[in-house]
């Protein structure tokens, strides 16, 4: 992960440098391709969270979940 964020840092550093050269229609779909990754990345990190979180017994399988709702 370390490897993944110094890269996303360099690769920062060249996108700042890129944007001033950029016309304003580009810059706006910049903006939404960076927005995009944004949230992506950072529903990316709560699933990460959450699978370090989870212990086997924690959820239940498909089976499980299935044979459970039928028996309400």
């Amino acid at each position: 992960m370390k490897l993944l964020k110094k890269r996303v840092r360099s690769l920062l550093v060249q996108l700042y440098e890129e944007v001033e050269l950029l016309p304003d229609d580009d810059l706006q779909q910049v903006g939404a391709v960076v927005e995009s990754l944004y949230y992506d990345l950072y529903v990316l990190r709560f699933i990460q969270q959450a699978n370090r979180s989870v212990k086997p017994g924690d959820s239940l399988t498909r089976e499980e979940a299935l044979r459970y709702l039928r028996s309400l």
